[in-house]
């Protein structure tokens, strides 16, 4: 079998990686001109040389490699070197701006980029910083795949399997490419909707900016160390909810949404999602409740226990309530929904809803098979969509590796020290790419911890599979 495996086309590779490149280059320009405005003109610098320079590597690649398709087996290769490529980068100018060390500064642009939200920076920081994270995390959540598709290439085979590899089947649109567009425009009014919402509920401009990109990206990076517990009432935290919800709605719903609300109810994920929510709200203000605790104290709790809900299972990672000192039990039920995740076709990590839904339905089909001759014929379909043997597989090898990655990981954490319940929920927190914490990671953090989380917000981000494949010795080198 390993003789029939050929290895990927470097030069194909390298000469779409310019095309990331120079588009990352344009990302850059978002903490350049913001530099300017917040009058850091050493930011500004710092960012600026940065992003010619990328511009200019780029660049370079473009121009001076052959054209050449890319094969799925390079498609997927783009996709896995994208996030850890452009965290490297931008990570740069945020140490020389900021005073951070570099693998803290890595650190944070891992943490936007696979919209998490995790921080081992201070919490006393310049608005530039704040600002910059949310808006690694905003074009993360939409991905620098789609500002290629939509900016850079025409449209044609290579176009087609990069958007399969970071988007899959579904299309909204005859065309790929007009499929990017047409995401790229729903992502960016749902983010001025946001905006608008938080600042008609009261923030100020530069908070509702930051917070909506974080929200609609489901990255949950906040302005302030007590993240949304630092905004009294119930207002901002009930609209920042419903902003992380949206993000958390597979946006291959909205262009149609106007003529025909009827399709969101029809959707099996935002059913799920929905009933996740309502049951995940009372669950969880139980977990909260002591033994002691009055009757009417569960009520009390329904405002948080529902806010926390919402930043799980949307992989946000917004808090309105410390996380430290909650139970084992509320820490577990949190660790469960983070990996549940949102919708596929948003920004939302963890699993999936999509696939949970698979997996529930080839359990019920497993069950109601005793009941059938041997002969019987089965398909296995979901929302009327069947689903083919080869993408069961797919989904179980990446459910298994998704399992085997959280477990190894908190192992890990436990033998450095770490409590179980701590150590399961940062992890689950880092891979299902959500950023909820109970205080593990932290700037004395070890380094090498704060590698192994980065590797889970990784792995979390480009689903696992395409980041194994990079770095196969058989990706790169002909097996005999």
């Amino acid at each position: 079998m390993y003789e029939l495996v050929s290895p990927v086309n470097p030069r194909a590779v390298f000469k779409y990686t310019g095309h990331i490149l120079l588009a990352f280059a344009a990302v850059l320009l978002g903490p350049t001109g913001a530099a300017l405005i917040l009058k850091e003109p050493e930011a500004f610098l710092f960012y600026g040389i940065t992003a010619f320079l990328t511009a200019l590597t780029g660049l370079f690649l473009y121009k001076g490699l052959s054209d050449s398709e890319l094969e799925l087996k390079e498609a997927v290769i783009l996709a896995a070197l994208i996030f850890p490529l452009c965290s490297i980068i931008s990570a740069i100018p945020m140490a020389l701006s900021t005073g951070l060390p570099y693998e803290d500064a890595f650190f944070e642009c891992v943490s936007g980029l696979t919209t998490t939200g995790l921080s081992v920076a201070p919490p006393e920081m310049p608005p530039l910083f704040f600002f910059t994270r949310a808006w690694l995390q905003w074009v993360g959540g939409i991905g620098i795949i789609v500002l290629v598709l939509g900016v850079l290439l025409r449209p044609g085979t290579t176009a087609f399997r990069l958007y399969r590899v970071y988007l899959g089947e579904t299309r909204i649109r005859p065309g790929v490419i007009t499929t990017a567009r047409l995401l790229g425009r729903v992502y960016l009014g749902l983010t001025l909707a946001s905006f608008l919402l938080l600042r008609a509920g009261g923030m100020s401009g530069f908070d509702a900016l930051t917070h909506a990109l974080s929200a609609i990206s489901t990255g949950g990076f906040s302005t302030k160390a007590e993240s949304i517990a630092a905004y009294p009432g119930f207002l901002l935290p009930c609209l920042v909810g419903f902003s992380s919800f949206m993000g958390a709605i597979s946006f291959s719903l909205y262009p149609d949404l106007l003529k025909n609300p009827g399709k969101l109810k029809k959707d099996p994920q935002f059913r799920y999602l929905l009933k996740l929510l309502g049951g995940g709200t009372i669950l969880f203000a139980l977990t909260l409740l002591s033994p002691e605790a009055p009757s009417s104290f569960f009520f009390r709790q329904l405002p948080a226990a529902a806010f926390q809900v919402v930043s799980a299972l949307t992989t946000t990672g917004f808090s309105t309530i410390p996380l430290e000192p909650v139970s084992d039990a509320s820490k577990f039920f949190l660790s469960i929904l983070m990996c549940i995740g949102g919708s596929m076709g948003s920004t939302a990590g963890g699993i999936k809803l999509f696939r949970l839904i698979v997996i529930l339905s080839l359990i019920k089909m497993v069950f109601f098979r005793f009941f059938l001759p041997r002969e019987a014929l089965t398909p296995l379909k979901v929302n009327g969509n069947l689903i083919e043997a080869e993408e069961i597989k797919t989904l179980t090898s990446f459910v298994l590796l998704y399992l085997g990655v959280l477990i190894a990981s908190a192992f890990i954490f436990m033998l450095f020290g770490t409590g179980a319940s701590d150590a399961l929920f940062e992890v689950s927190s880092a891979l299902a790419t959500t950023g909820l914490s109970v205080g593990v990671t932290e700037a004395t953090l070890p380094l090498f911890l704060k590698l192994l989380l980065c590797a889970d917000m990784l792995l979390g981000r480009i689903e696992i599979i395409p980041l194994c494949i990079l770095l196969l010795p058989q990706t790169w080198i002909r097996r005999t």
